[in-house]
């Protein structure tokens, strides 16, 4: 696969899991949809799944910039960086909430492992984006 076609590939699967990410926190705390991408957090906390719906329409934002960087993937590879603060936030967010017994730690796992593949995607296509920005061609100009 060519480094561009990679670069391009996981801003597509960033934008569906923040889609997914989006949509589970605008869902009530029992909802199948909030359910299917927390799966360890236990439905009965409803501060858990009241505070989190106000991160809807960041989460929502992101997705959408992610959308824009896609049209010019190397160009703006930087958001593939930017989005690892993003991901490492929902991680750590995860092991507080196991911690203090919200969720637990087999369900939330399946989504622990997802972000860690997300975590290295992105850091390796931004280092192809960057590898392919750098390698560009000019052809020599002759008068």
């Amino acid at each position: 696969m060519s480094s561009v076609k990679w670069v391009t590939l996981m801003f597509w699967i960033a934008i569906v899991v923040d889609a997914v990410a989006a949509l589970a926190l605008a869902s009530p705390g029992g909802s199948i949809v909030r359910q299917l991408a927390y799966p360890g957090v236990d439905p009965s906390q409803v501060a858990y799944a009241d505070g989190t719906r106000s991160a809807f329409p960041l989460m929502l934002g992101w997705t959408l910039l992610l959308v824009w960087g896609v049209r010019r993937p190397v160009e703006r590879r930087m958001l593939l960086l930017l989005t690892l603060p993003v991901v490492v936030g929902f991680v750590a967010v995860e092991l507080v909430d196991v911690y203090l017994g919200h969720a637990i730690l087999s369900g939330t796992l399946p989504t622990l492992v997802l972000q860690a593949a997300l975590v290295a995607g992105l850091i390796t296509a931004y280092w192809a984006a960057d590898q392919a920005a750098t390698s560009v061609v000019v052809p020599l100009q002759t008068k």
